[in-house]
């Protein structure tokens, strides 16, 4: 069964929509996050999927490289991220992101 390049923008649509919904709609920042990482892994997904479906073509596997390194690029934002939002947590003791905006108080 051979799946055409609209399905392939349809689902990759679908998952950028859900990220940038999720990035407007959350407040925490594992929320944000996350909604970063489901950005990427639709650009991911368009990618692989438009190089997939080149028309019965014999070339090379480029596609699949580069959504591999674009998955490699999203595990190492979320490790990132992680350790960023950890230290976060413990300076601040809270995941809002609107309590980054206010300057830190003095505890002296």
């Amino acid at each position: 069964m051979n799946v055409g390049p609209g399905p392939v923008a349809l689902l990759s649509g679908a998952v950028f929509a859900i990220g940038v919904f999720g990035l407007a709609c959350r407040r925490d920042a594992w929320g944000v996050l996350i909604s970063l990482d489901v950005l990427i892994l639709a650009s991911v997904i368009a990618f692989a999927g438009f190089t997939a479906t080149g028309g019965g073509r014999s070339a090379p596997p480029q596609g699949e490289v580069v959504a591999l390194a674009g998955v490699v690029v999203c595990v190492v934002q979320t490790l990132v991220g992680a350790s960023l939002i950890a230290l976060l947590h413990r300076r601040r003791e809270t995941l809002d992101l609107d309590a980054y905006d206010a300057p830190e108080a003095e505890t002296r």
